[in-house]
């Protein structure tokens, strides 16, 4: 992440906005005694987070992370967690808060807090650009001759599988391995959450990868925080409404959305 005059007084606004937030809790109490928030996140969905080709853990759930962390005068510490296992992780308390694109869903919210929405997004399809040609909407894709493939315990898998009830599917690790099915003809189309198709699209176009144009569902994203602790609760609403009213947010989506210079850091 890039410093600049407007991060540092961003942190100096957080911290006041948060300083009466950040009194007492369990896992609150914790972050502060030891000096660190650890964040779990699945390093798999760029450009909300990601492992870079040095390894590096970046995106705009990073940035959140450590602007958080600043915020309240403690150091970062990121667990990259599958993502099917990353609520258990926070309930287990191997992790403070889930920052990884994860859309707040009724049967994940019964297990733990989201506070947010940071993010409005969707579900989007990838396919080679040939299939294009044959197919309107993600619905012709319903036919038993058509294999999709999904990452393994997202909405992504469980939306598709809703839409698309005579298709096979190819459920793989996370979002890459979906990628890499698709790129290798072991399916015909890839759902997975409309930013990472956009980019994908982008980044495969000698593949002949095309996108769907627009997201065909309403997903919004938010951080997960342990369901026993509502001071830390109260701080993480805190801190997204105060970077959302005070710009933040915008500032964020602009270096993660519209420059691109981090798009040559991602790994082949």
């Amino acid at each position: 992440m890039r410093k600049s005059g407007f991060v540092v007084a961003l942190v100096a606004l957080l911290a006041l906005a948060l300083a009466s937030a950040a009194l007492a809790g369990p896992v609150m109490d914790k972050i502060l005694k030891r000096g660190e928030l650890v964040v779990g996140t699945a390093a798999d969905y760029p450009p909300f987070n990601f492992k870079a080709a040095d390894g590096k853990i970046m995106g705009l759930d990073i940035d959140l992370a450590t602007i958080l962390a600043k915020a309240i005068q403690v150091k970062l510490k990121i667990e990259v967690i599958p993502f099917p296992e990353l609520l258990d992780a926070l309930n287990a308390g191997k992790v403070d808060l889930v920052i990884s694109g994860m859309t707040m869903t009724p049967v994940r919210n019964a297990k733990v807090y989201f506070a947010g929405p940071y993010f409005i997004t969707g579900q989007g399809a990838l396919m080679k650009g040939e299939m294009m040609q044959k197919v309107r909407d993600l619905t012709d894709f319903n036919k038993p001759e058509y294999t999709i493939t999904v990452p393994k315990g997202t909405t992504s898998e469980i939306t598709a599988k809703q839409l698309l009830p005579k298709a096979k599917f190819l459920v793989m690790a996370d979002m890459d391995q979906s990628l890499k099915a698709l790129l290798a003809g072991k399916a015909q189309a890839m759902v997975t959450d409309f930013p990472y198709c956009v980019l994908a699209s982008f980044r495969y176009k000698a593949d002949n990868l095309a996108a769907l144009q627009k997201p065909f569902t309403f997903e919004p994203l938010g951080v997960a925080v342990p369901a026993n602790d509502p001071l830390l609760q109260n701080m993480v609403d805190n801190y997204l409404g105060t970077l959302q009213g005070g710009g933040g947010m915008e500032e964020l989506k602009r270096r993660w959305f519209k420059e691109s210079g981090w798009i040559k850091k991602l790994p082949r």
